[in-house]
């Protein structure tokens, strides 16, 4: 909780005045007047609460820990006299106990975080003609214990990734798409399966996806998603936090290219088809490892000018391990990055610019990166 928050407050630090933004495109041209006029009120509106619910679920986990912590310590004063088995049904009893006084109270947290979240995201996806879905579950309706039980494997499966699902049809900005049986939800998006099948993504047991974005730029649809998967067993761990892209090209590419940063990922020997890219910046040609069945599109995909695009989006971000598939029609990639669009603690108050300069930041970003790669004369000759 504490790395999250940190890091949110670093983005909202380094967020844009609405100002600055104003003139950095077209669309951002009413940010003040959309802030004033329509945001800022509605978080304002909802400050009151938010502030009620913090600080009872806060106070509530404090008692109840102090409550279990006395109970625990009494185990040990006890000693002997209590034996092995009524000690341990006393610590837990304790834990339990913290969970079910205060757990309500959290997940009111987690409602409001995720309802204001979805406020800013959306009113910032707005702007630029999008769509966004925060893939949250909804709990507004659990007010008790009888409906946080009724829920209790839903919301278990949701948290864990762990959801088990037969082939599922699903409908994309690209048609109907269809996932095979796997681990966890059905991936909302295509970049998932192309990215597996890219070897792309690495090994593992669950996943979880939030902050969806879809919409179209410079004549293409394009998703965006955030991607959490994690192995299982004694040595689990997250092997990927990030965000996966794919955009749909207007025409199909000749060929097929993959590429990746240095270091991290190799082809060898089951490269296949696939021959080695040399790039044409030497630099360029250092950090980042491509192959392709067609190595004049490769370069011209790859350029210098797009990859700074493809650097700066990483940067931003602060990821890493930058990785894409072009194929057929369309470009997706995954970037490894700790959790982003978050718009904001709820911790802090909600009525800060900043949140919404942030967002609209993120997804500026995003549309440099399309339009670097789609509104070119290139792309009009050569896809």
């Amino acid at each position: 909780m504490a790395a999250r928050r940190s890091a949110t407050a670093s983005s909202l630090k380094d967020a844009p005045s609405l100002e600055e933004l104003a003139g950095q495109r077209p669309e951002f041209a009413d940010v003040r007047r959309v802030w004033d006029g329509d945001l800022a009120p509605k978080l304002r509106a909802r400050e009151a609460g938010r502030r009620q619910v913090v600080t009872r679920a806060i106070r509530k986990t404090v008692t109840g820990a102090i409550i279990a912590g006395v109970l625990i310590l009494m185990t040990f004063v006890l000693g002997e006299d209590l034996g092995d088995f009524v000690r341990f049904l006393i610590i837990a009893g304790g834990v339990f106990g913290i969970l079910a006084y205060s757990g309500l109270d959290w997940i009111r947290v987690y409602t409001m975080k995720s309802q204001t979240k979805d406020l800013v995201m959306g009113t910032a996806s707005g702007m630029l003609g999008f769509r966004y879905q925060t893939l949250h579950p909804d709990l507004s309706d659990i007010t008790d214990v009888k409906t946080l039980l009724s829920r209790s494997k839903e919301i278990s499966e949701t948290f864990s990734g762990k959801s088990a699902r037969n082939s599922v049809t699903i409908s994309t900005p690209f048609g109907r798409w269809s996932a095979g049986k796997d681990t966890g939800p059905p991936p909302p998006t295509p970049a998932f399966e192309a990215l597996k099948e890219a070897a792309l993504l690495p090994s593992y047991d669950t996943r979880q996806f939030e902050d969806l974005i879809e919409g179209e730029r410079a004549g293409a649809q394009f998703s965006l998603v955030e991607a959490k998967l994690e192995t299982s067993g004694d040595n689990s761990s997250t092997v990927f936090q990030g965000i996966l892209i794919h955009v749909e090209f207007p025409q199909r590419f000749l060929g097929r290219t993959v590429m990746a940063r240095s270091g991290w990922w190799k082809r060898g020997k089951d490269a296949g088809e696939l021959k080695k890219v040399d790039l044409i910046s030497r630099e360029l040609n250092e950090s980042f490892t491509v192959y392709s069945n067609d190595q004049v599109e490769a370069r011209a995909i790859l350029s210098p000018d797009r990859m700074e695009r493809l650097i700066a989006l990483e940067r931003y971000f602060s990821g890493g391990k930058l990785r894409g598939v072009f194929d057929s029609g369309h470009m997706t990639l995954a970037l490894e990055a700790p959790d982003q669009f978050e718009a904001g603690s709820i911790f802090e108050p909600l009525v800060d610019p900043r949140r919404f300069a942030s967002a609209l930041s993120e997804l500026g970003l995003v549309c440099d990166l399309i339009d670097g790669f789609l509104t070119r004369e290139w792309v009009k000759g050569r896809l």
